[in-house]
């Protein structure tokens, strides 16, 4: 009897796995430090209320590009220079970025200086999270753990 095998699956399980194991490096709170980091001066404008929901958007953004730098590990275990691993992910990181820029903009309409630096603290906070998740990746691979 041949066996029907699902490739799907098995590649979502590998997916799954791949994930755990990257994610195991990373640390809540250790974000949500880069978060106040990055987004103090952004904070302040928009109301108290809305800060726990704010921050849980930009743990979920951070985790989300962490695991898109992670998946480029390989590449960077094989030698391949941090910018072209970078303009591999570009398309999907600016995606990343504008999104996290258009909920932030949801919550207060900044004026025109303060909207190029809030663009630029989104794509400079997601940045340093998929050069963390590259440079663990690149690590996991190295101590044969990926």
């Amino acid at each position: 009897m041949a066996m029907i095998v699902n490739f799907y699956d098995k590649y979502r399980t590998k997916q799954l796995d791949f994930e755990q194991k990257t994610l195991n490096e990373l640390s809540i709170p250790e974000i949500e430090s880069v978060i106040s980091d990055y987004f103090d001066p952004f904070f302040q404008v928009v109301s108290e209320g809305y800060h726990p929901i704010i921050l849980d958007m930009c743990l979920d953004y951070a985790i989300e590009v962490y695991l898109l730098g992670a998946s480029y590990g390989r590449h960077g275990y094989y030698g391949e220079d941090i910018q072209v691993i970078y303009m591999r992910s570009e398309k999907l990181f600016k995606r990343l970025t504008d999104d996290l820029f258009d909920f932030w903009t949801f919550w207060h309409t900044p004026d025109q200086i303060m909207i190029q630096g809030l663009y630029k603290a989104c794509k400079d906070f997601l940045y340093y999270w998929w050069g963390e998740g590259l440079d663990n990746a690149i690590r996991l691979y190295r101590l044969k753990l990926h």
